[in-house]
């Protein structure tokens, strides 16, 4: 009963009424309804409808719902509808929702191994 293994990461919140000033590395999960000014580097990240960042973001998971003003570098990125993100957003794998707001560069990360050339010769 009490020997449960923990198997989730570690989960912090930075509440509406919170504001931080510098950059943040974490290797769990953050959620951020307040605002943040500086960098992020954490492993599972969720932009709340209040949630403002300042600055750029390295992250597994990315979940935006509020505003980001900044580049974003993940392996997946999720842009729900009230999201509004100004800067390059670089990914393996990017869903945009309806209503979703983007103002940079969509870059998708591609490694060569996962790339099949076309032969050029059999499109003739």
């Amino acid at each position: 009963m009490f020997n449960k293994k923990k198997t989730s990461l570690p989960f912090s919140l930075i509440s509406p009424d919170t504001e931080i000033t510098g950059n943040i590395q974490c290797d769990g999960e953050i959620q951020i309804d307040g605002k943040v000014v500086g960098d992020l580097n954490v492993t599972q990240l969720i932009i709340g409808d209040s949630g403002i960042v300042e600055g750029n973001i390295t992250a597994r998971q990315v979940q935006v719902r509020g505003q980001v003003q900044g580049g974003i570098r993940a392996d997946s990125v999720t842009l729900e509808p009230s999201a509004r993100v100004t800067g390059d957003i670089e990914h393996d794998t990017l869903t945009i929702q309806a209503g979703a707001h983007i103002q940079g560069q969509l870059n998708h990360r591609v490694e060569p191994s996962n790339v099949t050339p076309l032969d050029k010769t059999s499109e003739a």
